[in-house]
């Protein structure tokens, strides 16, 4: 396993003529630097740059974003050869995209009120989603060639072969409802899935006094708000996990953790030694 720190390498255009040439500059100078003159192009003000912390180019870079606004520390990954992600006994997988938008009638027609040609019926005091009446129509060319996307209410959709790894890998807690195209629904055969977690665990928390008392309708959501999707591989159970009562309009989606699975597109996979 190596630890790569992501830099931001650059200057901002709206700066005076001759700054910008000070720092185009600088920035060419510090690619070299570091080893990386290739990547130096007089057209670009901006260069994102991954080195491994334990290297010089670390060195240089993390004492220049210390001293200027020209480097910028992004953020650092943990990155993993094949055969230390063979070797690992959990993986944790987690959707990295939201390329799929949300329903057609939804999105398009009925709005998230809630109406007649609308995907779930709705709470009348949030407006959170209280159960799915029919299948989601979207625009599936919109997800491309990955594998795991979300829409823009957080539904998790699946390629048909991922669908199909996780029945083969003998999951459960969840099921899987096609998902149309929704200029051609019902037809064929589904291209997608939409994985619905069916093993929900109960509240962690009792939402408080004064919540319940604001006002007179009494929200009835599913707390979509979650944690975690714990699980171990082989026959495992897939499990969300509320953290607390409190309704939420909008909800994260938690990472999966699930046997090793390689060579699927949209996705991130991070071991857990």
């Amino acid at each position: 396993m190596k630890r790569v720190a992501v830099f931001s390498l650059g200057w901002s255009l709206a700066s005076p003529p001759d700054k910008q040439a000070q720092e185009k500059a600088q920035v060419a100078t510090l690619l070299r630097e570091i080893g990386r003159e290739k990547l130096y192009n007089p057209e670009k003000n901006w260069y994102p740059v991954g080195v491994e912390v334990s290297s010089r180019a670390f060195e240089i870079l993390i004492k220049i974003a210390q001293e200027s606004d020209l480097v910028r520390l992004i953020r650092i990954e943990r990155v993993y050869s094949s055969e230390e992600l063979q070797a690992a006994p959990l993986l944790e997988w987690g959707p990295t995209n939201q390329a799929i938008e949300d329903d057609y009638y939804d999105l398009k027609v009925d709005g998230y009120q809630g109406g007649p040609q609308a995907s779930h019926r709705r709470c009348p005091a949030c407006r959170a989603e209280l159960e799915q009446v029919r299948d989601l129509l979207v625009d599936t060319r919109l997800m491309g060639q990955r594998d795991l996307s979300l829409t823009y209410s957080f539904e998790v959709i699946l390629s048909a072969r991922l669908a199909q790894r996780l029945q083969e890998a003998g999951f459960t807690g969840f099921t899987l409802r096609p998902v149309w195209d929704y200029r051609k629904p019902y037809q064929g055969e589904p291209k997608l899935y939409q994985l619905v977690v069916t093993n929900v665990l109960p509240p962690m928390a009792s939402p408080p006094p004064s919540l319940s008392k604001r006002s007179a309708v009494r929200c009835a959501g599913p707390r979509r708000n979650t944690s975690s999707i714990p699980t171990s591989g082989g026959g495992s159970n897939i499990t969300r996990k509320p953290t607390s009562t409190i309704p939420r309009r909008c909800c994260s989606v938690p990472p999966i953790s699930t046997p090793r699975m390689n060579g699927l597109g949209g996705c991130r996979m991070v071991t857990r030694w």
